[in-house]
């Protein structure tokens, strides 16, 4: 495949929050490159262990000349249809470039960051305001009626969120203001005792989180790193170090989790990376849906969490059909706003 390939133009070139022009023959050929990279490290760590590949490779439903992957209400790919004058078409998210694209066994390297993390010396955070904003960035599937009672998917639609929580440590009141695309989805004050803190806390051994989190779902037995994972990347913040520490202690207790080394974030914090994943049967095919998210090595706190999904495509790089960055995250004695408001709720905490 050669870097002018109209396939490579089409994938993976423009991230729709950051309003770029898309695709420089530069970032083709880096696209192409970690493509070839990423398939070949892969290959022979099957070969090596003997084992088949651990990916299936997604099912792709092609829609006249749009290559669209579909997942229930969601696609990923480029809508590349559409005519002179129309908005202009989404274009699918660019992989982060990990120090180990093809990944390796994450079980070592999440008992040696539970290990430094019991080991620092760094200072609890404290404060009484516990404060977080998140930046999501994916995809909205728009429908139409082809029929009596009968929707289609017919293009995909950039979604970006801007999310503010807050809690009060004294009283666990707090809010939330939630925006879509500009939009206020919610905007809302918690009473107080109503926060809702998670279940982080109620195990203090590894094997106990992981028994309870895991051996009580079906599901979860079958694919204990992915949903470990994604307990972590909405819990892990809240915790101090030494509840991080058994958190990833009892996520390296997971068979199926993998360490993609070190990474950049989409905010330019350097992290490192774990992923895990899930199949589901999507019309008698195994359908593969990875979580990889970024930790600050120092903290063990998360940074950022990708939602991947592998590409049938000739050449064409896995997909990540969304992000969710952690911009901040902290405990505080001062409330800061969310965004350019008053938090919810702000004002009778203060009081």
């Amino acid at each position: 495949m050669t870097t002018d390939s109209p396939t490579l133009r089409q994938l993976a070139v423009l991230d729709p929050a950051s309003q770029k022009v898309p695709t420089s023959p530069a970032i083709i050929e880096q696209t192409r490159r970690w493509v070839l990279e990423h398939d070949r490290l892969e290959q022979e760590r099957a070969t090596a262990q003997g084992t088949p590949i651990r990916r299936t490779r997604r099912r792709v439903a092609v829609v006249g000349a749009a290559a669209v992957m579909v997942l229930g209400m969601v696609g990923v790919l480029p809508n590349v249809l559409g005519d002179a004058g129309t908005a202009a078409p989404a274009a699918a998210i660019p992989m982060l470039g990990y120090s180990q694209p093809g990944g390796v066994d994450g079980t070592s390297e999440l008992q040696q960051l539970a290990q430094q993390l019991r080991g620092s010396s760094a200072a609890e955070e404290t404060g009484r305001y516990y404060f977080e904003r998140r930046h999501y960035v994916g995809y909205m599937a728009h429908e139409v009626e082809v029929s009596p009672e009968y929707w289609e998917i017919d293009r995909l639609e950039p979604r970006e969120d801007h999310v503010y929580f807050w809690f009060d440590t004294t009283d666990r009141s707090g809010g939330q203001l939630y925006l879509m695309n500009g939009e206020a989805i919610v905007d809302a004050a918690i009473p107080a005792g109503e926060v809702d803190l998670g279940q982080a806390d109620v195990a203090d051994t590894p094997q106990a989180l992981y028994d309870l989190r895991v051996l009580t779902n079906e599901q979860h037995q079958r694919f204990p790193g992915h949903y470990l994972i994604s307990d972590y990347q909405y819990e892990a913040n809240l915790l101090g170090s030494e509840g991080r520490a058994t958190f990833l202690d009892a996520i390296a207790l997971a068979p199926d989790v993998t360490s993609y080394g070190q990474v950049t974030d989409r905010e330019g914090r350097d992290g490192v990376a774990f992923g895990a994943s899930r199949f589901e049967e999507d019309e008698g095919e195994s359908v593969e849906i990875e979580v990889i998210m970024i930790l600050d090595p120092t903290t063990g706190k998360v940074l950022e969490t990708d939602t991947i999904y592998p590409n049938d495509l000739p050449g064409a790089p896995d997909v990540v059909e969304e992000y969710d960055l952690v911009v901040e995250s902290q405990f505080t004695d001062t409330l800061p706003p969310c965004g350019d408001d008053v938090c919810p709720g702000a004002g009778a905490a203060t009081e």
